[in-house]
């Protein structure tokens, strides 16, 4: 059957639908962001993407979260609760959706250039506090199914496997398809040109992984922000 995965763009983040037939996978979820000019967590958004798209309860089977940062796991619970999908993601990001607190939100924001150093270093107290205020707007839960490295998603109506990706957060995933398309989350970012992320809590293990999936004959990479784009595009 024809696979095909859409990007829902909403504005500074991405989720993606993997559509099979008539049913569906959402990849990621959506939420706020530190650079958001309006505090919102794009749920009304993501909704109205959704039906458009067809995706609807009864045929969204499931709900995959590549990390447990709040800009793509703030809406799983809500997801999970109206359409009726379990919601599966890494158990190494779960303290970042069951009991987060603002340190270990804090955790990712780890850069390695020191121009982002610096801007870090001069908008950390405005970035706690907006990170603050998403943890009091974030709605706790379980994950149903907590998958790793071999995962595959054809049970739930869709070819594909989860590869585990750590390094941007320690449970920070990827989903390849058969088609050799990767929903990558935050490990590639395409903001001004295809790029791994600019932070992580751990760039020994991002480079690792980088490196792994460079050797998986990805066709197309979706990152987390930004447009999708040849995976031959990134640099070396």
């Amino acid at each position: 059957m024809k696979q095909e995965i859409i990007r829902i763009d909403l504005q500074g983040v991405n989720c993606y639908l993997g559509k099979s037939g008539d049913s569906f996978i959402l990849f990621d979820t959506g939420g706020h962001t530190i650079i958001d000019k309006q505090f919102t967590d794009r749920r009304e958004s993501l909704e109205k993407e959704l039906e458009k798209a067809g995706c609807k309860p009864g045929n969204l089977k499931l709900v995959v979260l590549t990390h447990g940062d709040n800009d793509h796991a703030a809406n799983a619970a809500y997801i999970r609760e109206k359409y009726k999908a379990k919601i599966a993601m890494h158990p190494y990001d779960l303290e970042l959706v069951e009991n987060p607190d603002i340190e270990k939100v804090m955790g990712s924001f780890r850069y390695k250039s020191l121009i982002h150093k610096l801007i870090f270093l001069f908008m950390k107290r405005i970035i706690r506090k907006i990170s603050i205020k998403t943890l009091d707007d974030f709605t706790k839960f379980r994950p149903d199914i907590l998958v790793d490295e071999g995962y595959s998603l054809a049970e739930h109506g869709f070819e594909a496997v989860i590869v585990h990706t750590p390094g941007h957060t320690a449970g920070s995933i990827g989903i390849i398809s058969a088609e050799g398309d990767l929903v990558a989350g935050d490990m590639f970012t395409n903001i001004k040109k295809p790029d791994t992320a600019p932070n992580a809590y751990d760039f020994k293990s991002m480079e690792i992984s980088v490196d792994r999936l460079r050797n998986m004959n990805i066709r197309t990479v979706y990152p987390g922000h930004g447009e999708p784009f040849e995976a031959k595009q990134l640099v070396q």
